[in-house]
């Protein structure tokens, strides 16, 4: 039985961009059991089956409505939408 979970790391960015913040990548990742927590969002990380959906990388604001705190918003709901269904 398939579970989805939501992760977060730390995102590079390169020209004018980096003066601007802090960066970050929002991902829902299928994972092989219930309880797995994988050390990177890649397919080749260890119980990682799969990366349903990645954002890229998003800037992290102070507010709700930073692009980091909507993708993050939008992968709670698509992972529990995932978990319901499987």
């Amino acid at each position: 039985m398939p579970h989805f979970i939501v992760m977060t790391a730390s995102a590079k960015v390169s020209g004018a961009a980096r003066k601007f913040g802090r960066y970050a990548h929002v991902a829902v990742v299928e994972i092989e059991a219930p309880g797995v927590v994988p050390a990177m969002i890649s397919e080749r990380a260890k119980g990682v089956v799969r990366i349903v959906h990645d954002s890229g990388a998003r800037s992290v604001g102070k507010t709700d409505k930073s692009a980091f705190a909507v993708a993050k918003a939008h992968a709670e709901q698509m992972a529990a939408t995932l978990n319901a269904g499987a």
